[in-house]
């Protein structure tokens, strides 16, 4: 049986304000060129707040942005992303509406679907919503702090904007904004969410995703990406046979040092077709391997801090088909030993699927030409490099986990879609639930529905198996809801009178097939306090609060409420005796109240551990929990 719960309604949130805007005195016109700004801004506006940043910016700027379009699907929401959105939210108000993920069966290529765009939604028919806007593009457009045209978007990596039926690209900043999808043909409101004018989409470069840019931390991403490289190498022999010859390890390659190339640079992935990046790093004639007569080589491949999760893929000039070498993270390392063949100029070839990265090479052994004997077998991939060990997972319960809290991660948003339609069945994808998933615990918010009705979220392949999410007419609906899922994916299916906007954030999954039971509570206080940066604190949670005792207890389900800060940053709830999340818990927002729901494992000991990267006033309530 599946069992399907409710948990929680809107009166147990922060209110969202509202308000009726005038019209802005839009209309069409065919302008375009080179403005530090909006295009055609609106004359007679209410007057508008602009962003301000609390970091000191360096001297230095980020490397200036270039296309990288989107090559792999990998919806979860991207640092970067997260903080430009909170920054959005922080500036005008808690209520803006701003989605970033999108399915990744949705639509054609986009970098929302690799959590690196945004929608924040803005209409330019509206009088304070436009002046928002506007204001917002004048300050990111430029000058910044230091006098640079365009500093704030070149510090945040913005790759390119579009608003109001058109274009700008960071990428070719001397075009300015040109028209968006033939626009000035379409004035009519139909096409409003076709050319930008009731929301500003803005995709980042894979630095700006990292979250790690200058206008965050001070420090700028200075290193410039390797030029485009080709070879007219050929490879003789693509099977590497015979035994290894074993060598002192010598580096033959490191991008961050400029070893082995001609200055210093990073792999980035190819930008368009023809546009190949590539790195040849010569393996021959260094420290012990010969400079002639060799096959092939053992290497150890390493990519250092790539900014976008990625695989780096390694082959000998000449060969139709490359390996998978290795499989790296966003800001992390990793490394993998594997056997290519050489090429007749005595090089190997390097490439990476997504982002960039720093390479190292370091070669391990060689394989002589000519050698008889069976093919050198290459090794599993990936191989992990060697690192300190990882923190122990969260223990929820003296047995095995079926059920994993997420905190809080953006898992699909409709607005990049279109509303769902009358009666219209939508698959998609949950960012943060993978596919061995059986069910979820979610977040859903409901938004400018045109009646009364329902969405049923439920498994792909199994109609029977979903749960009910009925939302008012118009007013904005949340509501916390255990729905099966199958495949990291659901199914949404609209009634079949009302258009509805959705949000859907995951808390957590679970893999059983029978699913946990999720129990909703009414809100009971858990404590009050203020955390300095970086402070850590521990709470008793099973056996309190109307909670059950820690033998059943699997995860608290909280509102957590943030104040009183002067900088933006994040709470973390975790457990007692675990790793802190890497999934965004509760921000906290400069100045502002700001309440978020997460949902937190518990220890073996029944206790929580929460921890502030910044000084703040926190305040948390147990809303649920699940056994």
């Amino acid at each position: 049986m599946i069992a399907v719960v409710s948990l929680l309604s809107a009166a147990l949130l922060l209110p969202l304000a509202s308000a009726t805007d005038s019209p802005s005195g839009w209309q069409s016109s065919n302008w375009t060129g080179v403005v530090a700004g909006p295009p055609v801004p609106g004359a007679g506006l209410p007057p508008a707040v602009v962003p301000v940043g609390t970091t000191p910016l360096p001297a230095e700027y980020d490397v200036d942005p270039t296309y990288e379009g989107q090559a792999q699907c990998d919806p979860s929401v991207k640092p970067g992303a997260q903080r430009l959105t909170d920054l959005i939210k922080a500036t005008y108000g808690v209520d803006q509406t701003v989605w970033i993920p999108r399915g990744c069966n949705v639509g054609g290529q986009s970098e929302h679907k690799e959590g690196r765009a945004i929608d924040w939604m803005t209409d330019v028919r509206k009088a304070q919503e436009r002046a928002n806007a506007e204001a917002f593009l004048t300050w990111l457009m430029g000058p910044d702090a230091t006098g640079r045209p365009y500093g704030n978007a070149i510090r945040l990596g913005v790759m390119y904007i579009g608003w109001n039926d058109r274009i700008w690209r960071g990428y070719e900043i001397d075009r300015g904004w040109t028209e968006l999808k033939g626009c000035f043909s379409k004035p009519e409101k139909s096409s409003d969410t076709t050319c930008h004018r009731n929301h500003i989409h803005i995709s980042l470069t894979w630095d700006g995703a990292t979250g790690t840019n200058s206008f965050w931390d001070g420090s700028a991403a200075t290193a410039p990406y390797c030029a485009r490289k080709s070879t007219g190498a050929t490879t003789a022999d693509e099977t590497v046979k015979g035994d290894m010859i074993a060598v002192e390890p010598v580096r033959v390659l490191s991008t961050a040092e400029g070893l082995g190339i001609e200055q210093r640079c990073r792999l980035q992935q190819d930008r368009w077709s023809g546009d190949s990046h590539r790195i040849f790093a010569n393996v021959l004639g260094q420290g012990a391997v010969p400079a002639t007569g060799v096959s092939g080589v053992r290497i150890r491949l390493t990519a250092v801090q790539s900014n976008a999760p990625s695989t780096v893929r390694v082959w000998s000039p000449g060969q139709a088909k490359s390996q998978p070498a290795v499989k790296v993270g966003m800001s992390s390392d990793a490394a993998a030993e594997v056997i290519v063949p050489v090429a007749s100029d005595g090089t190997i070839a390097l490439a990476t699927s997504a982002g960039a990265t720093d390479l190292a090479v370091d070669v391990l052994g060689y394989y002589v030409s000519g050698s008889s004997g069976p093919a050198a077998q290459v090794p599993p991939l990936p191989a992990p490099a060697p690192a300190p060990a990882p923190a122990p997972a969260p223990t929820l319960a003296p047995e095995p986990s079926d059920f994993f809290p997420l905190g809080s991660v953006i898992g699909y948003e409709s607005a990049a879609d279109g509303p769902l339609k009358p009666g219209e069945e939508r698959n998609v994808t949950l960012a943060g639930v993978p596919e061995n998933a059986r069910s979820a615990l979610i977040f859903v918010t409901s938004k400018d529905a045109t009646r009364k009705g329902s969405v049923r979220i439920g498994r792909i392949d199994d109609k029977n198996a979903a749960a009910r999410f009925a939302f008012p007419k118009a007013k904005m609906h949340k509501e916390i809801m255990l729905v099966p899922v199958s495949g990291g994916q659901v199914r949404l299916t609209a009634s079949k009178r009302p258009a509805v906007s959705l949000r859907v954030e995951v808390l957590g999954y679970g893999t059983a097939d029978a699913m946990r039971t999720a129990t909703g509570l009414s809100p009971r206080p858990m404590f009050s306090t203020a955390f300095a940066a970086g402070q850590t604190k521990t709470f008793s949670a099973a056996g309190q609060f109307g909670l059950p005792k820690k033998k059943r207890l699997k995860a608290v389900l909280l509102r957590v409420l943030t104040r009183k800060s002067a900088q933006d940053g994040t709470v973390s709830v975790f457990a007692s005796d675990g790793a802190s999340p890497g999934t965004r818990s509760a921000p906290v927002v400069a100045n502002t109240r700001y309440a978020a729901i997460v949902l937190a494992p518990v220890g073996a000991d029944g206790r929580i551990a929460v921890s502030s990267s910044v000084s703040a006033k926190v305040r948390v309530s147990v809303v649920g929990y699940v056994t």
